[in-house]
């Protein structure tokens, strides 16, 4: 039996192992939550597979799951074979943020879980350069993350003039912030109807713009509804580092849809194949974009994503797993 280890948390990562389950099969794999508190009931066999679906915040509320990393130390030697997608590393920062002083146990934990590991998988470059130092040549592979609320098997070139900001609410709330008025501005310049989709935004300040600017609410919807939304629209924004992006699902929603994605980082290097201007727009836009040029660069953004799509994640895992 394949079993794909989680923490049982809603959320990306709890969405993803779900998606690939269904496309290998879920007669073939086996969904396992697993916290702290359950441990000695899970149900793994000698001989049994085990992919671990990694992010240290979702088993530990400091991101250091030692008692994770002792779990799959014990049960080591009766798995045959042990797989980890490392959809996060380690947290950093400056001496006076907690991250600083737990980044060191972070990096042991997942260090020792590329070790014990058969083969490995990641989202972006830079951490697999990261892991290759620890897990050697281990077969791995290197996929940023898909759409979880379905992709368009072709591009449609008819648009609207819709610009989607979407994501959880503490997401929405940076973009919008990251954004400022400027975004609003934009919009009225170009003629777009902001579309906001995800759980209502707490901030008052933004919540005071998405009325005076008269932002279209549509709060949760289903991956469907969103889905439709997206196929229609011609922007997408989201404030994200261009070095982490290619572990975003929204990011990755607006390329498996064809929107032209608008980034807003600090930097803008080279990263996971991505090139600004080619595959998104770096900033708020400062005049009117024209139609040709979002178009083509939605048309860059959906081709980047072929390389990762649902199906590319089911045959790597299928290929590192030996199943047809």
């Amino acid at each position: 039996m394949i079993h794909f280890v989680i923490s049982g948390m809603p959320g990306g990562v709890y969405d993803f192992a779900h998606i690939v389950q269904a496309e290998i099969g879920v007669d073939i794999v086996n969904l396992v939550p697993l916290s702290v508190s359950n441990t000695a009931h899970i149900k793994i066999k000698a001989g049994d597979t085990v992919v671990l679906m990694m992010t240290g915040y979702e088993y530990s509320k400091r991101g250091a799951p030692l008692w994770l990393l002792r779990e799959m130390e014990t049960r080591r030697h009766e798995i045959k074979k042990f797989g980890v997608f490392f959809h996060e590393l380690y947290a950093f920062g400056p001496p006076w943020k907690s991250a600083f002083w737990l980044s060191p146990v972070q990096r042991y934990v997942v260090r020792r879980l590329a070790e014990m590991s058969d083969f490995w998988m990641t989202n972006r470059e830079g951490s697999a350069q990261w892991l290759c130092q620890y897990a050697g040549d281990k077969p791995h592979a290197v996929l940023p993350i898909f759409s979880t609320i379905g992709e368009l098997q072709s591009r449609s070139a008819a648009r609207k003039n819709h610009l989607m900001v979407f994501g959880t609410a503490g997401l929405r709330t940076v973009t919008y912030r990251a954004a400022g008025r400027e975004l609003f501005q934009w919009a009225k310049r170009q003629s777009l109807e902001i579309h906001d989709v995800g759980s209502p935004v707490t901030d008052q300040q933004v919540m005071n713009a998405l009325a005076t600017n008269n932002v279209i609410q549509h709060g949760r919807l289903e991956a469907d509804k969103i889905s439709d939304l997206l196929r229609d629209a011609l922007f997408g924004i989201i404030a994200y580092p261009v070095g982490y992006i290619a572990k975003s699902s929204v990011f990755a929603a607006y390329c498996a849809h064809g929107l032209c994605p608008v980034l807003l980082s600090k930097g803008c290097a080279p990263s996971d194949g991505l090139l600004a201007g080619q595959h998104y727009l770096l900033g708020v836009p400062t005049g009117i974009v024209d139609a040709d040029k979002a178009q083509q660069t939605g048309e860059g953004a959906w081709g980047w994503y072929q390389s990762h799509t649902i199906a590319c994640h089911g045959n790597a895992l299928r290929h590192f797993l030996a199943l047809r």
